[in-house]
């Protein structure tokens, strides 16, 4: 018989805020957003902006990437196309076309998953980019490292 879940806790942002190291994913994102003002504004994006919830695990589970990435001596490898992250403007302030962020993924990362330019993988394309900054950088971020982890362990090849 299942037990039933723990009560859920709220914990204060200032719990939240307390854990996160902006110089950890500084230094981890600098690997792929080397300019330092377009990393500043990424890092805003994934670790300041939206529920403090999504900001720690955020954090969490870039961290423990990038633990990964160190301890397989993993770095970013020319990874062929990449795909960019649109900003998704709200209608009352768009100014014609979004424009992106200053990070993108490796679409290479994809093809293990749905075949280049198959309406599948458009459509995963579209669910990781989709969405408020904190998950759509987020999401790019970690196929970033997630790819690189992949191409070091000889497993880069769909």
């Amino acid at each position: 018989m299942a037990q039933p879940p723990p009560p859920r806790r709220h914990l204060p942002s200032s719990a939240i805020a307390s854990f996160i190291d902006r110089e950890r994913i500084d230094k981890l994102l600098a690997r792929w957003v080397p300019e330092a003002a377009d990393r500043a504004f990424v890092l805003r994006c994934v670790l300041d902006e939206g529920p403090a919830h999504h900001r720690g695990a955020n954090f969490v589970l870039l961290s423990l990437l990038g633990q990964l990435l160190d301890a397989a001596k993993a770095s970013p490898e020319s990874q062929g196309p990449s795909v960019p992250v649109p900003m998704r403007l709200p209608p009352h302030i768009d100014v014609g076309e979004d424009g992106f962020y200053p990070l993108s993924f490796p679409r290479k990362v994809l093809e293990r998953l749905a075949p280049a330019g198959s309406a599948a993988q458009e459509a995963m394309i579209d669910c990781l980019t989709d969405g408020p900054p904190q998950h759509s950088l987020a999401n790019a971020a970690m196929l970033c490292l997630i790819s690189a982890l992949l191409e070091r362990s000889g497993g880069g090849a769909p």
